[in-house]
């Protein structure tokens, strides 16, 4: 046989090679229908890394609970505090992308931390998923104290600043941006005060009921418990409106401190390289319940409202609202 017969043959043959994985190709896999996984397929642990009790270990419960009627499958909320809200988050962002380890996202964990140095992860890699609820924040002193409003406080402490003591939770959540905008607006020297940390709002304001720290800042569901047993005082809140809980209170605007306008707000997001269809269920979930009546009635009872924004507007919003923070509280975050 020829070289030039030889040569034909072969190639020949390697088209037939081809042309039938072609077909196999074709009949097994490019003419199946591509299905999307079913999620969730078990139960999800939803990471709050503050302690119990404080704004957002009660709103991710009441958005936990509805979430978990509705899929038909427990989402838990696992409590991680510590480490200014890195133990529990990093805890998240280096778990499988599968969706079954989310991160109850707050302020202190996502906007807060941008210039923070060192953490073992980058904020805005984070899959961002959905904003949930939104809560104006509440100023408090013990139920004993002589200051009955923030001017009553301010005028204390520009006299006396090393007399003030009051809470931090390390310098990356809702209760140090309200704290530190109250002390820009009022002028009040803040290295002469006494920062006290704890590990979320709910043991700081309990330092507070307690009498072991003149003031604090947290989540109106967080304080109204105490504030009813009359173990604290609220003295002013974060809102353009008076609360209904407390009527009584003055807003920060009214009291000369239109500054002094920090919002609360939990969403849910998790590691980096969570498959669409996972974001899109959170997402879709999240914006259904949050129009439930039994839910709005649950966040109102903690001075929550609905406050959704989908993946993109989200991360959006977390990071404009970073630069926002720098401004009040520097680089660090701390």
């Amino acid at each position: 046989m020829e070289t030039s017969q030889v040569l034909q043959k072969v190639f020949r043959n390697m088209v037939y090679a081809v042309l039938g994985i072609y077909l196999v190709i074709s009949s097994v896999g490019w003419g199946a229908e591509v299905k999307t996984p079913k999620y969730p397929a078990k139960s999800i642990d939803a990471v709050v890394p503050f302690a119990p009790g404080a704004g957002t270990d009660l709103m991710g419960r009441v958005m936990a609970e509805a979430v978990s009627k509705k899929w038909g499958y427990p989402v838990t909320v696992v409590n991680k505090p510590g480490g200014h809200t890195i133990i529990g988050t990093n805890e998240v962002m280096r778990a499988a992308p599968d969706g079954y380890t989310i991160l109850v996202d707050t302020l202190g964990s996502s906007s807060m931390q941008f210039g923070t140095k060192d953490l073992p992860y980058k904020v805005e890699e984070r899959t961002f998923m959905a904003r949930a609820a939104a809560s104006p924040m509440a100023f408090v002193v013990p139920y004993n104290s002589p200051w009955k409003t923030l001017k009553d406080l301010a005028e204390a402490a520009k006299k006396d600043p090393g007399s003030l003591t009051w809470t931090s939770l390390g310098g990356t959540s809702g209760t140090d941006l309200a704290m530190r905008q109250f002390f820009a607006a009022a002028g009040i020297d803040v290295p002469k005060t006494k920062m006290v940390t704890f590990p979320g709002a709910g043991p700081a304001t309990n330092a507070v009921a307690g009498g072991h720290v003149q003031f604090s800042a947290a989540t109106g569901g967080t304080i109204l418990p105490l504030v009813a047993s009359k173990n604290l005082q609220c003295i002013g809140v974060t809102s353009s409106e008076r609360l209904k809980d407390l009527p009584d209170v003055p807003t920060t605007p009214q009291q000369g401190f239109p500054s002094v306008n920090a919002v609360f707000w939990i969403g849910f997001s998790g590691p980096r390289g969570l498959p669409a269809h996972v974001v899109r269920a959170w997402a879709e979930t999240v914006s259904t319940v949050l129009k439930d009546p039994e839910v709005i009635a649950k966040l109102d009872r903690i001075t929550s409202v609905a406050a959704f924004l989908g993946p993109e507007e989200f991360k959006k919003f977390v990071l404009d609202e970073a630069r926002v923070i720098k401004e009040v509280i520097g680089d660090k975050g701390h």
